[in-house]
Formats: structure tokens, sequence, C-alpha cells
């Protein structure tokens, strides 16, 4: 059979800001021997998408949301051809599910349900101040300066959510999970999904692993913490003013990040003591 007469297979389409964790769970996904993959971004894979590098808007797309928002009757030609040139790219062939996550496809998934087979949404939401500063970090160290890098930065998390959340009622199949949650629980937040998905879960000795995500290798983690130390009065106010509503709707905004430190910190806590229990229990095992 070829690959492009698996008419059946179901996608799942993993949605999100940038840097919200959209890698990490595709890599978490992929491991499934039901779920197949593509080599990269569905984005970078068909000349029928546009990518917002190539006008002039890296991890931007918001600045011009009309190059990337279809309603679902619109580019028909190109719903055809985006699905071909997926499907003749997956791993997997034979698997009953593909997973994509480019992260432009927040801004059209009516059309990508209205072009494929009753797919599946999953979206992931990240802290919005983490996930302002990692755009504006990474497209300032690949593409250098740009104005108001900061405040697009922010408005683009803050679009994201807001065209996800509009169209979210109309998609049939759509789950939304938070980075945080992940990394605090993989194993609950995945076994969700999987449950979502109708499919059996993962041994939970399979996410002990490392993942490799934009060159670095490590295990799951919140890595917020890290990233707030460093967000300064002036940030914070550009990103509020920008996203201020959904941050406060979210549980993300400044007054609240005091619990997620506690609640970081309790965790690592714990581990340290289960580490220490562990350690004794097995001296105590050799005497």
């Amino acid at each position: 059979m070829k690959k492009e007469d698996n008419i059946s297979q179901r996608w799942i389409f993993i949605i999100g800001c940038y840097n919200s964790g959209t890698t990490l769970l595709e890599r978490i996904l992929r491991q499934h021997p039901s779920i197949a993959g593509l080599p990269d971004e569905g984005q970078f894979l068909t000349d029928a998408l546009l990518e917002p590098r190539a006008v002039s808007l890296p991890r931007l797309w918001a600045e011009k949301e009309n190059l990337f928002r279809f309603l679902p009757d619109q580019e028909n030609a190109k719903g055809i051809q985006v699905k071909q040139d997926w499907t003749a790219l997956l791993d997997k062939p034979d698997a009953p599910f593909a997973v994509e996550k480019s992260p432009t496809n927040s801004a059209r998934t009516l059309w990508l349900q209205h072009h494929f087979n009753s797919p599946y949404f999953i979206h992931i939401v990240r802290n919005g101040y983490v996930v302002a500063l990692g755009i504006h970090d990474k497209v300032l160290k690949s593409f250098g300066t740009m104005p108001d890098l900061l405040p697009k930065a922010a408005n683009q998390w803050r679009r994201s959510l807001e065209v996800v959340l509009e169209d979210a009622p109309k998609l049939d199949h759509f789950l939304e999970i938070r980075y945080e949650d992940l990394a605090s629980d993989p194993v609950g937040v995945t076994n969700q999904i999987f449950n979502f998905l109708g499919l059996p879960e993962l041994p939970p000795e399979t996410l002990r692993q490392k993942y490799l995500i934009h060159g670095s290798s490590a295990q799951i983690e919140n890595k917020n913490a890290a990233r707030l130390t460093q967000l300064t009065q002036k940030q914070a106010e550009i990103i509020e003013e920008r996203a201020g509503k959904l941050l406060e709707n979210y549980g993300y905004y400044r007054h609240n990040l005091w619990l997620g430190y506690a609640k970081t910190r309790i965790r690592a806590f714990g581990k340290l003591l289960h580490k220490f229990y562990v350690s004794c229990m097995r001296k105590t095992k050799s005497f």
C-alpha cells in the first residue's frame, strides 16, 4: 500500500504558541507505535504553506495573521497538496495515527479539520512571560534585532491563544493541556492524551528518558523558573500591556507567580527526599 493511499489515517495536530512545549509533546507522542511522525515541522515540508520567516516575521505570524488564517472552504487545492506532501513523508506509513506540530496551524484549525479525516487537536499552553521572552531571545539570536520585538512576542502569545479559543468550540476533537502540568506529571498528562485519542498508554518508564529538544538533551522538567528569575520589571510590564487579560485568565499573572515558585520548590524538595530515602534503604539492606 502506498503512503498516500492510507485515507483512514487520523491526524493529531499539536497546536500552541512558539516556545510552549510543542516539540517536547511531539517527541513523546511519536514514541507510540500507533503514531507516525514527520522529519520536521509540516510547514517546512510543503510548498503550499507560507512560512512566517519568508515574510520577515520569524515566530511572529500574528503580525500578518491574514496570511496564515484560512477559513474551512478556502485554499482547497493547498489542502489537498499539504495532505499529500505530509503523508508521503511519514516514518510509519501503516500507523493509524500521524502527528504534526507547526505553530502556524493554530491559525487554521478549522481549515485543517475540513481537509483532514476528523483530526484531533491538542492545544498546549505555557506561561506567557516565559513564552514571550523565549520568542524574543530566539528571534534576536537567529535573525537579529527588530523594532518592538518583545511587544510583538507578547502579542504572538496572546493571539495564538485567542484564535484557538475562538475556534475550539467548532472542533470535533479538542484537548487543552498545560506545559506546567506535563512537566510536573508527565505520566498523568500523557495518559490523558492517549485516552483522548483512544490509544493504549505508554509504559511510565518510557517518559523517564532524555529528549533532544533544539539541540539540548534533558529529561522532562519545568524550565519556567530559570527564565522567570531573569524577568525584569520593565519586561513584565511590556508583556502585561499586550497580554495581561489572558495572563490573568490562565493564572500566570505576576501576583500568582509565587505559587508556581512554591510548587516547583516543593516538588524539587520531595524528589530530593525520595532519593535520600532510597539511598538509606539500600545502605540498610547492605548491612
